[in-house]
């Protein structure tokens, strides 16, 4: 990569403060809605007047006018200008990494993510890149389902600045996604030795363990990430698992019957204290709350199937068919099927 102008030393203010470079990628770019810019000073209409240099890069007085420029347009949601008079000096001045980056930030605010991802690559090979270039641009690979770029990003941003928690814990979460758990689980421990009060990086090391069917060990760093942030829905539902996979059912069942009862109908929590319930030899219980359930939302396809299962297996004959018929009239699957297996 060669460097970029004066040894990559650009005198004058050259970024506009305020384009979120690494503030979004931290936020996870899928999330990302419009941003608000502000302005430190009243902004000079784009100058765009000069020749191209031989190695495609505007001077300081350019690349302020126009970044200025685009600065007020944002602010005032004119997101269309501004994408126009950022394109067009991408174009006069192709190897600006400033402008490229800027460019990138803003595809990135306004959903256009493939786009702000060939930006952030083009940025990189100019040079010199960055550990927030290199982590924006895997943030942004990995929105676009591009996981193995995303891991080569993420470890680029690490070598770069290893002292980051964020770079590690993002990288494992791609390395989880591709089942590469040996190098997740070195990731993670170093996430937890850079940020040891995360919760969601002991969180993510007892997912990793439980996956591994290391349930003791794993049990450690759940309630590690319990002792943090004890009322979070997801540490809890993911300590019962493993407890119910330690074969510790009752906990698990305690566990999740103390959540609020808005959260005991999401599907995932549901299905897994019904399955406790089950190993705990309580069909009756499983197919009660299930009831409850899909009688709370009556078009439930998913709920009315589950509920004519464990009603079934509770010994409700006369319930599970009546159930069953409304499944296979709300359009599931598998529901007409079923009800001919019955005896």
């Amino acid at each position: 990569m060669k460097p970029h102008g004066n040894n990559g030393v650009r005198s004058g203010s050259a970024r506009v403060t305020g384009l979120v470079l690494g503030v979004l990628a931290l936020l996870g770019v899928a999330a990302v809605g419009y941003a608000i810019y502000t302005l430190a000073q009243p902004a000079p209409k784009p100058v765009i007047d000069e020749p191209t240099a031989e190695d495609g890069i505007a001077s300081t007085r350019t690349l302020e006018g126009v970044l200025a420029s685009v600065q007020t347009l944002v602010r005032d949601e004119e997101y269309s200008q501004a994408k126009t008079v950022l394109e067009s000096a991408v174009v006069q001045y192709p190897g600006d990494l400033d402008l490229r980056v800027s460019y990138g930030d803003l595809l990135m605010v306004t959903g256009a993510y493939a786009e702000a991802y060939d930006q952030f690559v083009a940025a990189i090979e100019i040079g010199p890149a960055t550990a927030d270039m290199e982590f924006t641009a895997g943030t942004l690979a990995n929105t676009l389902g591009q996981k193995e770029a995303a891991v080569g990003h993420y470890e680029r941003a690490l070598r770069m600045n290893p002292g980051n928690p964020e770079y590690p814990l993002y990288l494992a979460a791609v390395q989880i996604q591709l089942n590469n758990l040996t190098d997740a689980k070195t990731n993670l421990a170093l996430a937890a030795q850079l940020a040891p009060d995360r919760a969601e990086i002991w969180a993510m090391r007892a997912d990793v363990l439980l996956r591994e069917n290391r349930g003791p060990v794993a049990l450690q760093m759940v309630q590690k990430a319990r002792e943090l942030q004890p009322r979070v829905v997801d540490w809890i539902v993911l300590e019962a698992k493993i407890q119910k996979r330690t074969g510790n059912t009752e906990r698990a069942i305690n566990l999740l019957t103390g959540l609020p009862e808005e959260d005991l109908r999401d599907p995932e929590i549901l299905k897994l204290l019904a399955e406790c319930f089950g190993m705990m030899g309580h069909p009756g219980d499983a197919a009660s709350r299930y009831l409850d359930a899909a009688q709370a939302r009556p078009e439930d396809a998913d709920l009315a199937f589950a509920c004519a299962v464990w009603l079934e297996r509770a010994g409700d004959r006369e319930g599970a068919m009546r159930w069953g018929r409304r499944a296979r009239d709300l359009g599931h699957a598998n529901a007409a099927e079923w009800l001919q297996t019955l005896p």
